[in-house]
């Protein structure tokens, strides 16, 4: 397998990683939570323009690596606060 099969086999996977958090994963946020989801989404798609036109799907795929690892980590922040509450109630 040649290295930009494999720069856009992971692509599809982290797509539909990205898919299934924002899917599934979100449903406990508020509307300034998902506001800054959407800011950063928007970050994204204007970089994976941006990288795509240069040909580099290996940085985009970074990006997209690195844009779901803060959301991962944004969903635990946010799933902790939530229960926390929930259980001060």
């Amino acid at each position: 397998m040649d290295e930009e099969n494999f720069d856009n086999e992971e692509i599809v996977v982290l797509t539909r990683n990205l898919n299934d958090l924002v899917e599934n994963c979100l449903s406990n946020f508020d509307i300034g939570e998902m506001e800054v989801v959407q800011g950063r989404m928007k970050d994204l798609i204007e970089q994976s323009f941006f990288w795509l036109k240069k040909n580099n799907s290996k940085r985009f795929a970074y990006d997209l690596r690195d844009f779901l690892n803060w959301l991962r980590d944004y969903i635990v922040n946010v799933e902790s606060e939530f229960w926390d509450e929930e259980e001060k109630n």
